[in-house]
């Protein structure tokens, strides 16, 4: 009797796994659609990397142009050499270069081809030529300990739908901050 039951017990089994040929495909399918849609996710999360990469970049480059503008009388001083950035004259290049670099219209909203999906706002500026500086802005905090020109943006993009399945929370647009600051290169002559 009990070898009975084992032999049956082993005929199920085998009934089972002859019958589940047809499972594998199903399972591939389904593991396929799962990577698939985690490959979208990544690239989704990928492209607000980029963005906010590209968006860096721009500021950087507006914060070297700004840091650029030099008082050279300040810095020719045989008594005090001193590194003064003039303000007035940081602030133009910085939003020119900052427009150009994020391909903005004069009010700050993106022209074909911008990586912002509506206007750029800039949250702080500030050339400083008093040292040490502290500020903050939110939860951030910066100490600038050379003559330097700082600058926070921030800008809408919009976000794939893989992102908002897995964060219900988010919106059809999510708002990048980017900051960074820069001090201009003095190289003396020699």
């Amino acid at each position: 009797m009990l070898f009975a039951l084992q032999e049956r017990g082993k005929n199920r089994l085998y009934q089972a796994i002859k019958d589940s040929r047809g499972s594998a495909g199903i399972f591939t399918l389904f593991f396929t659609l799962v990577a698939l849609a985690l490959t979208a996710l990544v690239l989704d999360i990928g492209y607000l990397f980029a963005v906010k990469i590209n968006a860096r970049h721009a500021l950087n480059l507006a914060l070297k142009a700004a840091a650029a503008q030099v008082d050279m009388a300040a810095l020719s001083n045989a008594e005090n050499p001193r590194v003064v950035i003039l303000t007035q004259e940081a602030g133009e290049v910085f939003y020119s270069c900052l427009r150009e670099n994020l391909r903005l219209d004069a009010w700050n909203n993106p022209l074909p081809g911008s990586i912002a999906d509506g206007p750029v706002r800039v949250e702080y500026f500030r050339v400083v030529n008093e040292v040490p500086f502290s500020y903050q802005y939110g939860d951030f905090r910066e100490t600038i300990v050379r003559p330097s020109v700082t600058a926070i943006i921030s800008f809408p993009v919009k976000i794939g739908p893989w992102i908002r399945m897995v964060r219900p929370d988010y919106g059809e647009v999510v708002t990048i901050y980017v900051h960074s600051t820069v001090a201009p290169r003095i190289i003396p002559q020699r």
